[in-house]
């Protein structure tokens, strides 16, 4: 893929992005090659429905621990068929403290005009400063 394809491989990624911000999950579904392969640490998804699986329990389970969640995503770097995403997610617990935890995620896009590819990529610090917020607010993941 040349960089003749970057404006087009963006669009692609930018709203698989705005679809998982608003929980459509049906849209990003359809934006998921069928081999497409979701990598986080040692974890590897394969196929859409593993992939919006895994987007809906995170989603799911931070919607029963928190009064409010906002998503927020913007597109950081593109290269070549490779964009990368930050990911922002807003937690309001009961006393009206939130916390914003942030990640990366690069997503590939193979010809067919799909995502292909996803690696999620831990931010240093974001994960413990997550944990320490968790542990103040008594909520077990």
């Amino acid at each position: 893929m040349g960089e003749s394809r970057s404006p087009e491989v963006r669009e692609v990624v930018e709203r698989l992005a705005r679809a998982l911000d608003a929980d459509d999950l049906q849209t990003a579904r359809a934006l998921l090659a069928g081999d497409c392969a979701y990598q986080s640490g040692d974890r590897t998804h394969r196929g859409p429905d593993q992939i919006v699986d895994w987007y809906a329990a995170a989603s799911a389970w931070a919607h029963r621990a928190f009064d409010e969640v906002r998503y927020d995503s913007a597109v950081v770097e593109v290269a070549g068929a490779t964009v990368t995403v930050r990911f922002t997610d807003y937690l309001l617990k009961a006393g009206g403290r939130w916390h914003r935890h942030r990640c990366l995620q690069e997503f590939t896009v193979g010809a067919d005009g799909r995502i292909a590819r996803i690696v999620h990529r831990e931010i240093p610090g974001e994960r413990e400063a997550l944990a320490a917020y968790l542990w103040e607010c008594g909520i077990e993941r």
